[in-house]
């Protein structure tokens, strides 16, 4: 497996995988236009198949994990720790001590992922997907690691 930058002709790939993982998923445009004005987008691919993405930013000095998902055939393979280790190293290279993400507050399997990661809970959001459920803010301290 590698991971590396997305590439346009991913684009079907991280569409599927992010309609297999998500209620609600961003819709094509917004994909595209993080990818246009520079969101860091990265897959993990296995031979010629995509199995992973993440998507990330930096504001005020605050990294940020916009979206992170691994193809239903190869979760618990690691491919999302090794795409969520890879970002952490990225924003420590690049003097980002602070990284945020949301999460519903109803995945469980998600937030348990997160703080085997290092990450805790921090806040929640009210209200804060589009089906009126609750978000937790969650927040991982890049400078003890």
């Amino acid at each position: 497996m590698i991971i590396r930058n997305f590439k346009i002709s991913d684009l079907d790939f991280v569409i599927n995988i992010q309609f297999d993982s998500f209620d609600d998923p961003y819709p094509i445009g917004i994909l595209l236009d993080l990818y246009k004005h520079g969101a860091g987008f990265l897959v993990a691919q296995v031979g010629r198949i995509i199995v992973g993405y993440v998507i990330f930013w930096v504001s005020d000095d605050i990294g940020h994990i916009i979206a992170i998902a691994v193809d239903s055939r190869f979760r618990n393979m690691n491919v999302g720790s090794l795409l969520l280790e890879k970002v952490k190293y990225i924003f420590k290279r690049n003097s980002i001590k602070v990284i945020n993400l949301e999460v519903r507050k109803s995945n469980f399997d998600a937030i348990r992922f997160y703080i085997n990661h290092g990450f805790r809970v921090v806040d929640e959001i009210e209200e804060y997907y589009s089906d009126f459920e609750d978000g937790v803010i969650m927040q991982y301290n890049n400078s003890y690691n």
